[in-house]
């Protein structure tokens, strides 16, 4: 729409009528009217954003539930990546395998899944400094991930 200039438009998703409409700032879908905010852009022209029919904030995407959209703290989305548990060994073997592979992309465990037997050696490109930083992480994680999985997690 931003590309010809339109300001209204009105198509079908899904089946269901879209309506949008910048000049009034909404969009009609599913039955739900969602109401846009829009600021200035920075090279001229505005951004869009969606306002959240619960909470009023302005919102880059809005997420279904059920038959409402809502923003994702509404729909209590952000609480499923915030808690995720650091008490299981994997987690901190992902973050070594992690680190090993900042050094060697294509680094994996000679002996397969998180049987750690060794780390990359340094290229010829990289500095000392940063080469041990990572060697020092991965050592940390690697003894983290060991102890938990000795502690029976």
């Amino acid at each position: 729409m931003k590309l010809k200039g339109l300001t209204k438009a009105v198509a079908r998703l899904d089946g269901e009528r879209l309506d949008i409409n910048l000049e009034a700032l909404f969009i009609e879908f599913e039955s739900q009217r969602l109401e846009l905010d829009k600021i200035a852009g920075t090279k001229g022209g505005y951004r869009y954003f969606f306002l959240c029919p619960r909470c009023q904030k302005r919102c880059r995407v809005l997420y279904k539930r059920e038959i409402a959209y809502y923003c994702r703290m509404c729909q209590g989305i952000h609480k499923q990546t915030l808690n995720r548990s650091k008490t299981d060994c994997q987690y901190y073997w992902e973050l070594a395998l992690k680190e090993a592979r900042k050094i060697d992309p294509y680094f994996t465990p000679k002996r397969g899944g998180y049987m750690f037997d060794g780390f990359p050696e340094r290229p010829k490109y990289m500095r000392i400094n940063t080469y041990l930083k990572h060697y020092r992480r991965f050592q940390k994680y690697v003894a983290k991930g060991d102890s938990l999985w000795l502690k029976g997690f």
